[in-house]
């Protein structure tokens, strides 16, 4: 009778298979931690030469742009992105739109800097497209592995060179694979009329109202004593607690309520704000009227004094 020999599975064949599925987990938790940007906001030029500074015995007059740009709708839920051709020509009407309004200095919400599936670098892009000399980026989220991630967050850009100040974590922020909601402050500095005024990027919570009043407390908590100009989607209407204690605090200028901005197709709400030092004279406040992004865009005028 022949014997019967049993087929044993080579220990280093079940190592190799192991070390296959291990690897794309490895790789997302590597570039979730050690390779995001985290706190450290990003800064860089563009081939447009910076402004001239304003004379300071003079007053100095700056428009302020500010807009959630969703992303440029690139990704379209689960594993789908749109094309890039798509995602580019629709940089280009945010950059006509801009363009068209001449500002000295652009806030985005919700810009994303790198997508592997859609490699379409949307803050430099705009910051070249603009003319603008300087742009700062801070990381909100960072998913996928090396090479092949998306990043987004907020973004600044300036015709006048800016210096990067931090990127600090806001609170409920919770941990780097889940990217919704989580959210960071981009604080990058300008030097205008004579003295440096620091500037936010600001995104805040979307869904939570108390922590929204939270982080709102952050920001204002940031610099006490520093002039601050602050633009972004604050998710936050006028006559909610985030609103109220930023209008109550003293330290800003500009519009608390106005035109709505979103959603763009149907305002229903006004949550995008551009905020500037208290001595400075609010002249305009517009929002434009435009479907680039699920947000209107707001552009504001100030009037610095000497």
């Amino acid at each position: 009778m022949p014997r019967m020999r049993l087929k044993i599975r080579r220990p280093k064949t079940v190592l190799a298979v192991l070390c296959l599925v291990a690897l794309p987990i490895v790789l997302f938790v590597i570039n979730g931690t050690l390779l995001s940007y985290g706190q450290r906001p990003l800064l860089g030029t563009t081939t447009h030469a910076a402004a001239p500074l304003a004379d300071e015995a003079a007053p100095v007059i700056v428009k302020v742009l500010s807009y959630n740009i969703a992303k440029g709708f690139v990704h379209q839920g689960g594993l789908c992105f749109a094309d890039r051709q798509v995602v580019a020509a629709r940089m280009e009407r945010i950059a006509a739109l801009i363009n068209a309004e001449q500002p000295d200095m652009v806030f985005l919400s919700e810009a994303v800097l790198e997508c592997g599936p859609c490699p379409v670098n949307q803050v430099t892009m705009l910051a070249q497209a603009t003319g603008m000399h300087a742009w700062a980026f801070g990381e909100n989220f960072n998913i996928g592995v090396p090479g092949y991630r998306m990043v987004g967050g907020n973004a600044i850009f300036s015709r006048w060179p800016l210096e990067a100040v931090g990127n600090p974590s806001l609170a409920g922020r919770r941990p780097f694979y889940i990217t919704r909601n989580n959210r960071r402050l981009l604080w990058c500095a300008v030097h205008l009329a004579g003295r440096w005024v620091l500037l936010a990027s600001v995104h805040n919570d979307s869904f939570n109202p108390a922590n929204n009043l939270i982080q709102t407390r952050e920001l204002l908590d940031f610099a006490p004593h520093e002039e601050a100009l602050i633009a972004g989607d604050f998710n936050a209407q006028p006559h909610e607690p985030s609103m109220t204690l930023l209008r109550d605090s003293g330290r800003f200028a500009g519009m608390f309520d106005g035109a709505l901005t979103f959603p763009s197709d149907e305002p229903r709400q006004r949550i995008d704000f551009i905020l500037a030092p208290a001595r400075w004279e609010l002249l305009e406040d517009r929002v434009l009227d435009s479907d680039a992004s699920d947000h209107r865009p707001v552009v504001a005028v100030f009037r610095i004094p000497p």
